[in-house]
């Protein structure tokens, strides 16, 4: 990512927010930790930072062509910013996958109002009508929120990946159709279509442990 270009700001709507533009708030600054942004009723003339869930333009969804993916779920602007960078962060194996396990029920709430927890959250960090804060400031705290949630599940990713290349370097090691990983590490994605039968790793418990490798889907 060092020799990438990443927008340096950008503008979206201003007063009450939602998970949507939230979470592109904070996609945009993992991207690029530089980012600025700003809130308003309506674009500025001649904007030339990124314009996301307001606007009309390439990543808002409030349009009568609006983008659905080919699973029914309709983009909304955190997907569209997503399904633009989100290779650059984690790959684009990895970056489907999580489409379609997290960035998706934000899109899916914003667009249909049902609920989910993280939703939820980033919702109710909105001012009440009788606090003093203003709906920026508030903003600015829920992306903030929303940036560590983010990273996190990112580093997750990133961490998961690496295991499951590590793994497969070790698989040749094996005897006996029983592999020893030494400190544990993520293995069973690496593992599942593989001739391994057990694996054994040292427990953060002490000692180590021994297990049987599923092979097959919804096997544990």
């Amino acid at each position: 990512m060092e020799n990438m270009t990443f927008p340096t700001k950008g503008f979206t709507h201003a007063g009450v927010f939602h998970a949507d533009d939230v979470f592109s708030t904070a996609l945009l600054k993992i991207l690029n930790p530089d980012f600025v942004w700003e809130r308003g009723t309506s674009v500025p003339e001649d904007y030339d930072g990124i314009v996301y869930d307001i606007g009309g333009g390439r990543f808002d969804h409030h349009q009568a062509e609006a983008r659905v993916r080919e699973n029914g779920v309709p983009y909304a602007a955190f997907g569209l910013i997503w399904e633009q960078f989100g290779s650059d962060l984690v790959g684009e194996e990895e970056a489907v996958l999580f489409d379609k396990e997290f960035v998706q029920t934000i899109d899916y709430t914003d667009n249909t109002g049902k609920k989910n927890i993280l939703s939820s959250v980033i919702h109710d960090m909105n001012p009440e009508w009788d606090e003093e804060i203003s709906y920026d400031e508030a903003f600015s705290a829920a992306v903030d929120y929303a940036f560590i949630t983010l990273e996190t599940a990112l580093k997750h990713i990133r961490a998961k990946k690496k295991a499951n290349r590590l793994v497969k370097e070790r698989i040749p090691e094996a005897r006996n159709n029983i592999l020893e990983l030494g400190d544990f590490m993520p293995w069973r994605d690496a593992l599942r279509d593989s001739n391994i039968n057990y694996v054994i790793y040292k427990s953060n418990r002490s000692g180590f442990c021994i297990q049987t490798v599923p092979h097959r889907e919804g096997l544990v």
